[in-house]
């Protein structure tokens, strides 16, 4: 399998390539030529698979032109160690909430951060020593720091956005002998356009090569398509006489929704996605336009959701071709405020007992109102509701007991650089900071 840019000019890259840097050179991501189909069979026996057992499946498709097989069932059955139930909620008899958040930092994305600290040996066992850099609106910069906490060799940058994350947010990557937090006097986008800016810059490179540790890596995106098909085999389990799934997902930086419609593009069989956004819906304007209008993201409740300028939107349109049409048929999208997200944590709270962390509740009310007679939807949660104190006490008055992954993070010692948002003082720092 060969890659290209989503900008046009790269072509015909091979996967190590692509995500050594993570960027191609003409500030494109990097996208498969064709996504490869899985089989007939695959599906018929779906229903039985644990989620290691798919992953394999998936990651040896993927990428088994690169790794052999034991390679690559080590690193998953290592990357995916931890449970992703499927909960049943008590509105109805096809509303389930897939929970994504029980890794080692709560977070959706540890099963790409986990894969991609084990890929990169796997693929370049003569790197001695890596620096990885990203962005985080939240989650990301966690699930990085601890990925790589056995890797004192990597030495990991996360730029975070000034007085947008909270205390317990920093606290998951700060104080780690191998991260250099790096407080942004900006936003998101503005972290997001700085890592982007380093990372294709040929002189720095040549002086401290990098690699991107955000989704736009293809080696952070992959591992995420193993969800969906897991999503789908656990509807198809507890409702086997399901006509068709629906799938709901909390879209941000829009990294996991691309990883979903990658998987439509392998064969899942669901009927549609719902696209759901929080108060920064330039996802949904692009659905209902066909226009990119990147704007400054606003501070919502679900606050990894808080991006004005999504990322892998380049990678959505460019795996339907631009074909606007045919991305509609596969995705709806919708958007909620702040005060609907804690109405529907309030809700559900009070009828099931059940907490909805805010991402979470934004794609579950996206379900209540998009599923067609027949039709068994799955709301995908993102992030564990012990990680947004705040929605807590505003929807419901109190907060749910912290889980051992939050045990001994030090909320008073937070140490970070802070620079501006300025390409020129990121490239101090990284040279400054070489592992």
């Amino acid at each position: 399998m060969l890659f290209h840019s989503t900008n046009g000019k790269t072509q015909g890259v091979t996967f190590p390539t692509a995500i050594e840097n993570g960027l191609a050179d003409d500030g494109g991501l990097f996208m498969p030529a064709n996504m490869p189909s899985l089989p007939a069979a695959f599906f018929r026996n779906i229903p039985e698979m644990s989620l290691q057992e798919i992953g394999y499946v998936v990651c040896n498709t993927l990428l088994g032109d690169f790794l052999s097989s034991e390679a690559i069932k080590s690193i998953v059955d290592d990357a995916l160690d931890f449970p992703v139930p499927l909960r049943k909620t008590g509105e109805g008899d096809n509303l389930y909430v897939l929970e994504l958040f029980h890794g080692p930092t709560l977070s959706f994305k540890d099963a790409g951060a986990r894969f991609m600290s084990r890929l990169l040996p796997a693929l370049f066992p003569d790197t001695a020593r890596r620096t990885v850099i990203l962005a985080t609106s939240g989650d990301s910069g966690g699930a990085l720091a601890d990925s790589f906490s056995d890797s004192p060799s990597t030495r990991v940058i996360v730029l975070f956005p000034r007085g947008e994350l909270s205390r317990q947010q920093v606290a998951m990557f700060c104080n780690r002998p191998n991260v250099t937090a790096v407080e942004v006097g900006g936003t998101f986008d503005d972290c997001q356009t700085l890592v982007k800016q380093v990372l294709v810059d040929k002189e720095l490179n040549a002086a401290v090569p990098l690699t991107s540790g955000n989704s736009i890596n293809l080696a952070r995106q992959f591992p995420s398509i193993i969800y969906y098909f897991h999503a789908y085999a656990r509807a198809m389990e507890m409702s086997p006489d399901s006509g068709k799934v629906v799938i709901s997902v909390p879209c941000g930086n829009l990294g996991n929704l691309a990883a979903a419609l990658m998987a439509k593009k392998m064969g899942l069989p669901v009927a549609r996605f719902i696209g759901a956004n929080n108060a920064n819906d330039t996802f949904v304007e692009y659905l209902q336009t066909g226009g990119l209008r990147p704007r400054r993201a606003l501070m919502t409740l679900a606050r990894a959701m808080d991006v004005g300028n999504p990322s892998n939107l380049a990678r959505i349109i460019d795996l339907y071709g631009g074909d606007l049409e045919s991305l509609r048929k596969d995705v709806v999208g919708v958007a909620f405020s702040d005060r609907e997200i804690v109405q529907t944590i309030r809700e559900v709270y009070e009828r099931d007992g059940y907490l909805l962390g805010p991402q979470s509740a934004t794609a579950y009310r996206a379900l209540r109102g998009n599923l067609l007679p027949g039709e068994t939807g799955v709301a995908m949660a993102t992030g564990h509701p012990a990680k947004f104190p705040q929605a807590m006490m505003e929807a419901v008055g109190h907060t749910t007991p912290p889980p051992p992954q939050l045990d001994g993070l030090n909320l008073l010692s937070l140490p970070a650089v802070k620079i501006p948002p300025a390409k020129s003082a990121l490239s101090r720092l990284i040279l400054r900071n070489q592992p």
